[in-house]
């Protein structure tokens, strides 16, 4: 059976209710028949037999009770990883930073609207962190995320706020359609963009997009810690002409890859 989606296209049914199913594994790292069921709102006997059908194609795993998703899915994500020129060229040069400032430093990407991290350096004073490779997240949110909607058109950046919305993570996140425009506006001039507690409270982050010679934004990389040593480092460290060197880095690595 087929569905319409919000842009017109067929949906297949099935299809929808097993990636449900699989996101549902693997944002409860494991669970059972009864706990995907009230995750996904859909009837036990459906749940099974779509889990049936998964482990039979080695996609999850199944001890006792509880399904887990299986190593396979390590193969998608090498190979989608190695895939995006990115990453490779990204990778030295995110080192080099880390280590020079000592704090997380991380490299994005967008697609359908959102941003994904798809490199991480850790510095020797990096914080803890559950955003890894691989996380999505609202472009409006991110200092990497602001540094890629400045370069987007106006026109792409008002379908990205239909399609996503502006949700608050933090009492400091932009809400409001003519501040993020104002927002941009500034991160246009000043070349970076900054977040203060904006995605998660007590973290700031200074980011730099990676551009193309014609604009075209690959992504940005993005230095972020605790607000209170980070703050004092903008300045006396010049953090931001560290993050601009880089970028410029891998902008030139991206046009040889």
């Amino acid at each position: 059976m087929a569905t319409s989606d919000t842009n017109g296209g067929n949906r297949v049914a099935a299809v929808v209710k097993t990636l449900d199913i699989l996101e549902a594994l693997w944002q409860a790292g494991g669970a059972g028949v009864t706990e995907l069921t009230e995750r996904t709102d859909l009837a036990k006997s459906t749940v099974h037999a779509h889990l049936t059908t998964l482990r039979s194609k080695g996609y999850v795993v199944q001890e006792g009770d509880e399904y887990r998703l299986s190593l396979r899915f390590l193969s998608f994500g090498e190979h989608v990883k190695h895939a995006e020129p990115l990453y490779a060229a990204s990778e030295t040069p995110l080192d080099e930073l880390s280590a020079d400032v000592g704090q997380r430093v991380l490299c994005s990407t967008h697609q359908n609207g959102l941003g994904t991290i798809i490199n991480v350096s850790e510095g020797s004073r990096s914080f803890t962190s559950d955003i890894d490779i691989g996380t999505h997240v609202y472009l409006h949110s991110s200092a990497g995320g602001k540094a890629m909607l400045a370069h987007f058109p106006e026109e792409r950046v008002d379908e990205i706020v239909d399609q996503w919305g502006l949700p608050a993570f933090t009492e400091r996140t932009i809400t409001d359609r003519e501040n993020l425009s104002d927002e941009l506006a500034t991160v246009r001039d000043e070349g970076v963009a900054y977040t203060r507690g904006e995605y998660l409270p007590g973290i700031s982050a200074i980011g730099a997009p990676v551009l193309d010679n014609d604009g075209t934004v690959y992504g940005a990389v993005t230095v972020t810690g605790p607000e209170h040593r980070l703050e004092n480092e903008w300045e006396e460290n010049d953090l931001r002409t560290q993050l601009l060197s880089t970028a410029n880095t891998i902008e030139v690595n991206m046009m040889f890859s």
